[in-house]
């Protein structure tokens, strides 16, 4: 017969463990406040500290809604990002170099300032570069999620993401932008599924997938890689 004083005991012990877990699995991605930025050549992954703050990604006075999904914290954009990163967009970019990704570098700053002029192709161009892998964990996840499942695409052609770098580009845009669902020149990595005229004529809009996102502003990991 368990007594209740072996009953509690017992709890405690679970309990223990549970948040021993937890704290074993955040404590195996190499990155805090301190140190928000980790590449693993061995491995070829890199390792950003990053805030997911859902409430922020959409909404008729956001910067650029249901646009940006990383961008720097301390970027223009980052009040319209899902997600938001210790590190800025230079040292991502470079990062993604040091890992041995090659940057696109083939959009021009008129894909976006052209965007609602028919007569210009530029709004319709692709990005390029090296494919990239996401991933993204919080506290509570057994594993990190891909990407794409944080977001909802009614357009439904998903979500490939290339390098596209455009670092010449970072000046003047200033918005600190990592990740962006579209094929926009501001990005470092974006979403070659999606022009900017695809933007501008509602091809799709993506929304913030609340059934697995956190409620509430969320400490997380992000987890990158170069797809071959």
């Amino acid at each position: 017969m368990i007594t209740r004083n072996r009953f509690a005991t017992l709890i405690l012990l679970a309990h223990l463990s549970v948040v021993s877990a937890s704290a074993q699995t955040a404590q195996a991605y190499p990155v805090d406040e301190k140190k928000p930025l980790f590449v693993d050549e061995s491995i070829g992954e890199i390792y950003v500290l990053a805030d997911v703050q859902p409430k922020a990604f959409s909404g008729m006075f956001k910067m650029t809604s249901n646009y940006h999904a990383v961008v720097w914290k301390e970027g223009r954009a980052a009040g319209s990002a899902l997600i938001v990163s210790y590190i800025d967009d230079v040292a991502f970019h470079d990062a993604l170099l040091q890992l041995g990704g090659e940057p696109g570098n083939n959009l021009e700053m008129a894909a976006w300032n052209e965007r609602k002029n028919p007569r210009s192709d530029a709004p319709d161009q692709r990005i390029d570069g090296t494919p990239v892998e996401m991933l993204v964990w919080w506290p509570g996840l057994d594993y990190p999620l891909p990407v794409d499942s944080l977001f909802t695409d009614p357009g439904g052609r998903g979500i490939d993401l290339r390098f596209g770098g455009n670092k010449a580009l970072i000046p003047e845009w200033r918005s600190g932008c990592f990740v962006c669902l579209y094929s926009c020149p501001g990005s470092k990595v974006g979403n070659r599924a999606y022009t900017i005229r695809d933007y501008v004529k509602g091809t799709t809009k993506f929304e913030a997938n609340m059934r697995l996102l956190p409620k509430k502003k969320t400490r997380a990991v992000l987890i990158f890689r170069l797809k071959e």
